[in-house]
């Protein structure tokens, strides 16, 4: 079983509602219950998205098999998760589709250490004639370079950090380059904004992430910024780079049970 994405139009509170008509009026004890369950979900901090427990799913969900799809303003593109191992401990293999543009496409290993999602290493390819794959570039994190900290959700809108990696380039058959201390900033626009996408609309926390180390290196006061909007049990639902306008949206999401 899987769960899919879905137009979130309180299909749950409206089936309790009509299992609490049907029951017998001989059965006042369960129309009660009926009655007691809507009324602490209307109570519950976290508006409700797919599934059971929705509120205490992940904003970004690790499960192997998982499957995303998003819209780029100029092509399509797909992202699968599966199982992995870094350094001995389970972590997940992140892997995309190639981008037109360029014809590069990565692979990465991903880990979640108290709940911080972080990129430890990425291979990129490059996609040739019939599909041949040619490697570019292998890519260390260090400590990992932050994706999403979900952390995040029990901060108030405002709050800040600005994790800390070194990133380490190997080139194919070449020594690793100089290690390069970099950082990224990231805050907390807001803890609930409304998605739409085309398959309907997702109550997301919406973060801005900026490249304090680009900035540092180029003498200049601004770093590139990107939004990026998670849903709960769903994942990246939308991102958004500032200075383009480029924008990439969801389309298809398909993550096993959680």
């Amino acid at each position: 079983m899987t769960i899919r994405a879905l137009i979130l139009d309180g299909f749950g509170l409206q089936t309790l509602s009509t299992l609490g008509r049907l029951i017998s009026p001989a059965l006042p004890c369960v129309t009660l219950l009926c009655a007691s369950l809507l009324s602490v979900g209307c109570g519950q901090d976290d508006p409700p998205v797919d599934g059971p427990d929705a509120t205490l799913q992940p904003y970004h969900p690790l499960v192997p098999g998982s499957r995303w799809e998003y819209a780029h303003t100029n092509w399509d593109e797909v992202v699968t998760l599966d199982s992995a191992e870094f350094n001995g401990q389970p972590a997940y293999f992140l892997s995309d589709s190639p981008n037109p543009s360029d014809d590069l496409r990565s692979d990465a290993i991903i880990t979640s250490v108290d709940g911080r999602v972080s990129r430890v290493t990425k291979d990129e390819y490059l996609i040739g004639v019939g599909g041949a794959e040619t490697l570019t570039s292998s890519v260390s994190y260090g400590v990992g370079f932050t994706r999403f900290n979900e952390d995040w959700a029990t901060r108030e809108v405002g709050y800040k950090e600005t994790p800390e990696y070194q990133r380490v380039e190997t080139p194919p058959g070449g020594m690793p380059r100089a290690p390069e201390d970099r950082r990224h900033t990231f805050e907390i626009i807001s803890l609930h904004e409304d998605v739409p996408t085309p398959i309907g609309s997702f109550d997301c926390i919406k973060i801005r992430r900026t490249k304090d180390w680009q900035a540092e290196q180029n003498d200049d006061d601004e770093a590139q910024a990107k939004l990026f909007w998670f849903a709960r049990g769903v994942g990246k639902v939308q991102e958004q780079n500032e200075e383009s306008g480029n924008t990439e949206v969801l389309t298809s999401y398909e993550i096993p049970e959680l």
